[in-house]
C-alpha cells in the first residue's frame, strides 16, 4: 500500500516514516527543502510545499490508501497561526483525502483534546477530531502524551530545564502505532489513547536526569516561557509552556494494546535516545 504522511520532519514524523517503509511505499511533506534529504535517503518520496490549500495535496495522494496527518504542534509564532497549523491542516488534508478517494486517515492529537476547552492548543485538537469524526473516511485518532527522543521541542525543554542550575521542570512508540493502523485490515473509526509504561513526575524526571538529588524550582506561565526561551535560545510562549505543565496521561483505550504494540520503558527509552546523540557527528 501507498501511504501519505504530512509534515514528515519532526520527531514522530521521522520515526513514522521509517517504522512505514518496511511495508509500503512512503509520500511525506516537509515545509523546507533541507528537511527533505533525510526522509529521501530512507526511501521516501517527499514534497516540499506547504499544505495551504487541498490542491496542494491533489497531485501527490492518488493513489494513497491512508494519510498520517501529523502537522501541527503547539510551538506556534501566533494564537491565529496555532490554530491554522492543528485544525486548518486538518480541514484540508481531509478534503484532499476525499477528493483522492483515501480510504483511511490517521489523526495524531493529544491527551484533553476538547473543542469547548479555553485552552488555545487543546481546542484547535478537539476540534480537529470533531472534524475527522465526521469526514466519513476511516480514522483512527492517536490521543498521545509527550513523545521524547532528538529533536523533540518537549524532550529538549524537559532536559534543558533538568540540567539548569536550579532545575526546571515544566518518539517511536508513537511510530509503532501509526504503523499497526495502517496494517489493521478491518475498517476502523475510533480515537486512542498512547502512553509509556511507566508513569513519572516532573519532579522525578529531572532527578533521572541530574542523579544529583537537586530539588527543582517550578515555574508556570509566562515565567516558564521567559527560562525556556533563555535555556532552549528560542522563542517560547506562555501557551506553549503551559501546554508542557499540563499532566500527560492517555485519556482514552490503549492503542498498544489494539494495535499489537509492546510500549518501551523510560529508561530504556532514554538509553536509545543517549545512544542515538552519541553517534552524531558535532565535527
Amino acid at each position: 500500500m501507498t501511504v501519505m504522511v504530512t509534515g514528515a520532519s519532526g520527531l514522530v514524523g521521522r520515526a513514522t516514516v521509517k517504522a512505514l517503509l518496511a511495508r509500503d511505499e512512503v509520500r511525506a511533506t516537509v515545509r523546507r527543502a533541507s528537511e527533505a534529504s533525510s526522509l529521501r535517503q530512507l526511501g521516501a518520496k517527499v514534497a516540499v510545499r506547504d499544505i495551504d490549500t487541498p490542491d496542494a495535496l491533489s497531485e501527490i495522494l492518488p493513489g494513497c490508501h491512508t494519510v498520517v496527518h501529523l502537522l501541527g504542534g503547539v510551538a506556534q509564532p501566533d494564537p491565529d497561526e496555532l490554530f491554522h497549523a492543528n485544525h486548518g491542516s486538518v480541514l484540508r488534508a481531509l478534503e484532499a483525502a476525499k477528493q483522492a478517494r483515501t480510504r483511511r486517515f490517521v489523526l495524531l492529537s493529544v491527551p484533553g483534546a476538547d473543542p469547548e476547552t479555553t485552552h488555545p492548543f487543546l481546542r484547535a485538537k478537539g476540534l480537529a477530531e470533531e472534524a475527522v469524526r465526521a469526514s466519513g473516511l476511516q480514522h483512527a485518532i492517536v490521543r498521545a502524551t509527550h513523545a521524547y527522543g532528538l529533536g523533540g521541542l518537549w524532550f529538549t525543554a524537559a532536559v534543558e530545564g533538568a540540567l539548569a542550575e536550579p532545575p526546571i521542570v515544566v518518539g517511536e512508540d508513537v511510530a509503532s502505532v501509526i504503523a499497526g493502523i495502517d496494517d489493521a485490515e478491518a475498517d476502523l473509526a475510533g480515537t486512542w489513547g498512547l502512553e509509556g509504561p511507566d508513569v513519572v513526575s516532573a519532579d522525578r524526571f529531572a532527578e533521572m536526569l541530574r542523579g544529583d538529588g537537586a530539588t527543582p524550582t517550578h515555574a508556570s506561565g509566562q515565567a516558564a516561557a521567559e527560562i525556556l526561551t533563555r535555556l532552549l535560545g528560542v522563542p517560547f510562549d506562555a501557551i506553549t509552556a503551559s501546554f508542557f505543565a499540563l499532566p500527560s496521561r492517555a485519556d482514552a483505550p490503549d492503542a498498544a494494546q489494539a494495535f499489537g504494540v509492546s510500549r518501551t520503558p523510560l529508561v530504556d527509552g532514554l538509553r536509545l535516545t543517549l545512544d542515538a546523540a552519541a553517534t552524531i557527528d558535532t565535527g
